[in-house]
């Protein structure tokens, strides 16, 4: 019994010191988040390492690029090499530009998978480096990296490529992809020069129904004032995946002739071209549209149709198009997902009086017995990521509904809200949910932190 007490005098005076040297030194035994993903990334095995990169994306934190640099130096493993490449290019970052063009060069060297994630990140960042390689290809009709070649021009080539690139799509035994995607790409590439032929695919009925449909959106790209008349064409052919290419190409011209052939794809009977003269009305702003546009938003059969309808009056906006979505939003006998989008179009486009009327409903919906409509406009709320959102997401941050409040949080740090800092700091200190309190602390300490310019 003496020799227990002893032992466990013993610990309890060991903890005592070590809570004493804690208190003294203010050490913290944990490493801090920012030590712990450093470690991560160098020492992590490929799923960890995978996953952060995910998170930083999501973050577009650019404070680790040196030591992924060095990571992708390191590795031999062409996924995790293909990861850090789609995370510099989901950030625009040209830190890994050369390595990449290396790739591409030595690509006789390197996996294949390598090679295709460094084209896409070269494409994603608009390099050029790679430009010569990528023209290589086409000459030698290296069908391995083919596709990833054209798409590589597409992005960054000149007008002196247009012709290599119709020579690989008059190809023999040339694949279908490859047609499109040499279709796409002079679209992209905005070269005069392509207008002709693109113009005879896009009015072509017997050509394949994609390569119409990728004709058309070319032209849209190419911007050149003569392709409306070949989109109007194209906007009654017989196919209506290929009249909804071509309307949505003419939400690129805001020109007379663009406008009258969108009211027309209006009353399409078929929801495809319909749903994309929604969309082209509201591109161009086509003030001609709203009645249409009223009309679909309260009787059109498809749901899609209805959402997208709300938000062409939203992006053409105005005074009566306010009105409108005000009284849309407050009439009960519309499904409640039609009023949230109009609720979105509210918060997004609205005047400044009409976004007080839609907060005010807002906080009516949220004290309904019935919640089922402020749970939808909260979810619209927190999708909208602009700063008109942030009165709306400042009510939401009161609710009582632990998950409308991690949602509240989460827009704060996406957009970095700075001016929310001591609401969110309240809700750290003193929210009844510990789930919430960890979130809220988590964003108030990322909300602090200097925001690193890449």
């Amino acid at each position: 019994m003496t020799l227990l007490r002893g032992v466990a005098m013993k610990r309890l005076l060991a903890c005592a010191l070590l809570i004493i040297a804690v208190a003294i030194t203010g050490a913290d035994p944990a490493p801090d988040e920012a030590t712990k993903r450093l470690s991560t990334l160098r020492y992590g095995i490929e799923s960890q390492v995978v996953e952060l990169l995910s998170t930083l994306q999501t973050e577009k934190n650019t404070e680790y690029t040196q030591a992924l640099l060095e990571v992708l130096d390191r590795s031999t493993s062409p996924k995790l090499r293909g990861s850090i490449l789609e995370y510099f290019g989901s950030l625009k970052l040209n830190d890994a530009e050369s390595r990449a063009a290396g790739f591409v060069s030595k690509r006789d060297d390197n996996a294949d998978t390598l090679v295709a994630s460094a084209f896409s990140y070269l494409i994603a960042i608009k390099s050029t480096a790679a430009l010569n390689d990528a023209a290589e290809i086409l000459k030698q009709n290296e069908s391995r990296y083919l596709e990833a070649a054209i798409k590589l021009i597409g992005a960054v080539g000149s007008d002196d490529l247009v012709e290599s690139l119709r020579t690989v799509y008059e190809s023999d035994g040339i694949s279908q992809s490859i047609k499109e995607t040499v279709v796409l790409a002079l679209g992209t590439m905005k070269a005069a020069s392509s207008f002709e032929f693109l113009s005879t695919i896009a009015t072509a009925e017997e050509s394949a129904k994609t390569l119409r449909m990728y004709a058309c959106t070319a032209l849209g790209n190419l911007g050149d004032q003569r392709g409306v008349a070949i989109l109007i064409k194209a906007s009654v052919s017989n196919d209506p995946n290929v009249r909804g290419s071509a309307l949505t190409a003419l939400g690129t011209f805001n020109v007379p002739e663009a406008r009258s052939a969108i009211l027309e794809g209006l009353r399409d009977a078929n929801v495809i071209p319909r749903l994309a003269a929604c969309k082209a009305a509201g591109s161009t702003d086509n003030a001609a549209a709203i009645p249409y546009l009223e009309y679909k938003a309260s009787y059109d059969p498809e749901r899609a149709v209805r959402e997208a309808s709300l938000a062409a009056l939203a992006r053409i906006g105005g005074a009566s198009v306010d009105t409108f979505l005000l009284d849309y939003l407050g009439d009960t006998k519309n499904d409640v997902q039609y009023r949230a989008a109009a609720f979105t179009g509210l918060i997004s486009k609205g005047a400044a009086g009409a976004r007080d009327k839609a907060r005010t409903m807002l906080g009516t919906a949220q004290e309904d017995k019935d919640r089922s409509l402020f749970t939808a406009l909260a979810r619209a709320t927190v999708a909208v990521d602009a700063p008109d959102a942030q009165r709306f997401v400042e009510l939401l941050l009161t609710d009582k509904d632990f998950s409308v409040r991690l949602g509240a949080i989460a827009w704060a740090e996406r957009n970095r809200a700075t001016s929310m800092l001591g609401q969110i700091q309240s809700v750290a200190d003193g929210d009844s949910n510990d789930a919430v309190k960890r979130r809220a602390a988590l964003a108030v300490e990322r909300l602090r932190a200097p925001v690193t310019i890449p």
